[in-house]
């Protein structure tokens, strides 16, 4: 095995512009707005494929199928089986996204959905001035007022919070939270490998046939049914940083499904991570060369690699590197312990997995649910 580049899938939902093509120079139609580009994906039939050695022309899916723990590594396959968990892309939000939420795994499960929950965090590579998001729920939110909110069709302002993107923040969205991403904003997004979710404003998305009528009617209650109804601070998750490997090392958001870590390196770079998983690493600024397996590639400001598990590399930055890092976790180990190491207070460290239910780091903390509201 050896790091692994992919060519993305591409999604063509109606809020997409031309970002892909002027910000991070990718190979997209031209004439054509592109709204998500799926860097790793193992999901049905929206499959990335690989471009570089002598896998070249190979799905995830068929990684998978051949490779099994030895590409996920065992930790992995114990844990999930023939299911690759995470899901990496780019969004480019030229448009204002649809008003929706994502399940839990709970009730993916009991309302028998083919998707598993969906948890997700955004890395905003660039926003716009101006530019915002809603998350999470206003104040004093409840079904019966969400269900009002919708039926007059006041399907953002008055049921989410609103607030200001900056380029470099991290928002985290874990299942249930209200949400949705304004225009003008360029993110990257991991998440679980899911694409359930239930929106009460699919405005343009069954015109283009992206959402069927019958669903688009059902969703609003499935939203309502499912949705968190708390007060909190709906900001950016507040970063924790560390400096090793010649890298600075930065926590941008965790939970159980996933870490996501911004590093900035000039020096080179011997990567192994010594638990049984694999990595994805995703450059966002700058370019560098990845070897490791015997093979070197090359990957520049917009594309990603997956690093196989128990493989070591080394990364050598052509200057100025900015990549983002995404894995899953023992939270206990990976992060707590690891960044409490690193001097970070408990309440640092709680900070990123926002606030309330969708934060798994409180209870690890012995923190309450609403340690971080207010």
């Amino acid at each position: 095995m050896y790091p692994l580049k992919f060519k993305p899938y591409l999604k063509f939902y109606p809020y997409g512009g031309r970002r892909f093509a002027e910000i991070l120079d990718k190979d997209v139609p031209q004439g054509r707005d592109v709204a998500e580009t799926w860097e790793i994906s193992d999901h049905g039939e929206e499959q990335s494929v690989v471009e570089n050695g002598a896998l070249a022309g190979r799905t995830l899916r068929e990684l998978m199928q051949q490779f099994g723990a030895d590409l996920v590594g065992a930790d992995i396959w114990n844990r999930y089986g023939d299911y690759f968990p995470l899901l990496l892309k780019f969004l480019d939000c030229d448009k204002r996204l649809p008003a929706h939420m994502h399940p839990n795994d709970a009730h993916a499960a009991r309302l028998g959905l083919k998707d598993k929950g969906k948890t997700e965090a955004w890395y905003i590579l660039q926003a716009d001035p101006g530019a915002a998001a809603y998350a999470g729920s206003i104040p004093g939110l409840s079904p019966e007022s969400f269900r009002a909110a919708i039926a007059r069709g006041d399907n953002y302002d008055g049921v989410m919070n609103k607030v200001e993107t900056a380029t470099g923040n991290t928002y985290f969205v874990p299942p249930g939270r209200l949400h949705a991403l304004d225009g003008g904003n360029l993110a990257f997004e991991v998440q679980q490998n899911s694409d359930a979710g239930f929106g009460w404003d699919w405005a343009g998305f069954v015109e283009s046939g992206v959402i069927s009528p019958e669903d688009a009617k059902a969703h609003p209650e499935l939203a309502i049914e499912c949705a968190y109804y708390e007060n909190g601070a709906q900001e950016n998750t507040e970063y924790a940083a560390v400096n090793e490997d010649n890298a600075e090392r930065t926590f941008c958001a965790a939970c159980q499904f996933f870490v996501l870590e911004r590093w900035r390196a000039t020096e080179k770079i011997a990567f192994h991570d010594e638990a049984a998983r694999f990595n994805s690493l995703t450059v966002i600024d700058g370019a560098a060369t990845f070897s490791g397996g015997g093979e070197t590639v090359s990957a520049r400001r917009g594309e990603s690699l997956l690093i196989p598990a128990n493989l070591p590399i080394e990364i050598e930055p052509h200057g100025n590197l900015e990549m983002l890092r995404c894995y899953v976790p023992n939270l206990e180990v990976d992060v707590i312990a690891r960044l409490r190491a690193g001097g970070k207070s408990d309440t640092e460290i709680a900070a990123l997995g926002s606030y309330g239910q969708g934060n798994d780091l409180l209870p690890l903390l012995g923190m309450a649910q609403d340690a971080l509201s207010r």
